[in-house]
């Protein structure tokens, strides 16, 4: 399990901000494809396309504690696919 300090440190990683930042773009165009996503849904795709850093500094915290039942060796191993369901999860939850 990573400590608050150790999950305190992932916020700078750059390949994990990284990572993140895709996994926000690939959810921004997914939502983007619903058949009728509720306008809280376009507005957020429409900021994450415009603002993806911003966005996936804000969305990290969430991926991150969502994880922190892991190591910091596991989180940073974590796959593309695995990263995009904690960020599709967040985003599904704060923008129904």
């Amino acid at each position: 399990m990573a400590t608050f300090n150790e999950l305190y440190g992932l916020y700078s990683n750059a390949a994990l901000r990284n990572l993140v930042q895709a996994a926000v773009t690939m959810k921004a165009y997914n939502i983007l494809q619903e058949a009728t996503p509720s306008q809280a849904r376009k507005d957020w795709a429409k900021t994450a396309l415009q603002s993806g850093q911003a966005e996936a500094d804000y969305l990290l915290r969430y991926v991150l504690c969502a994880n922190a039942t892991f190591t910091v060796a596991q989180i940073l191993a974590a796959t593309d696919a695995a990263v995009l369901t904690s960020v599709g999860t967040a985003v599904d939850k704060l923008y129904p």
